[in-house]
C-alpha cells in the first residue's frame, strides 16, 4: 500500500516537472546567496548527515523489531533531502518547480516520521 502511494506521488512529481516548462539556462548566483537559500543549504547538509546516520542505525537493527520504524525515519530524511535539493535548484534557476511539490515532500516527511515514532512507541512502550 505504501509503495503504491509513493509510486503515485513520484509519478505525479515527474509529470509535473516535465509539464512546468524548461528552466532558464543561466544560473543566477545572486539567488544562491540569499538568506533563504543559505538556510536551505544548511538544512540540506543536516538532512544528508541525518540520512547517513539513520542508514547506519538501520544497518545495526536490520531484521529486528525496530527495523520498520528506522526504515520510516530513513524515508523521511530522504524526503527532506529531496525537498531541500529541489528548492535549491529552483532558487538557482536550474529547475522550475511549483511550490506545492516541496510542501508535499515536507508533508510526506512528517507523516513518515510520525509513523516511525508510532511504531517505535508501540514496540518500546
Amino acid at each position: 500500500m505504501m509503495k503504491r502511494f509513493l509510486y503515485v506521488v513520484l509519478a505525479a512529481t515527474a509529470v509535473n516537472l516535465v509539464l512546468t516548462g524548461s528552466a532558464e539556462a543561466s544560473v543566477k548566483a545572486e539567488n544562491l546567496y540569499s538568506t533563504g537559500s543559505i538556510f536551505n543549504l544548511v538544512l540540506l547538509i543536516c538532512s544528508l548527515i541525518c540520512l547517513i546516520w539513520s542508514l547506519k542505525i538501520l544497518s545495526l537493527v536490520r531484521g529486528g523489531l525496530l527495523s520498520k520504524s528506522w526504515q520510516m525515519f530513513v524515508l523521511g530524511f530522504g524526503f527532506l533531502l529531496l525537498a531541500q535539493l529541489l528548492l535549491l535548484m529552483d532558487s538557482a534557476n536550474l529547475l522550475s518547480i511549483p511550490a506545492f511539490i516541496a510542501t508535499a515532500l515536507y508533508l510526506l516527511m512528517g507523516i513518515t516520521w510520525l509513523v516511525g515514532l508510532y511504531q517505535t512507541r508501540k514496540i518500546l512502550g
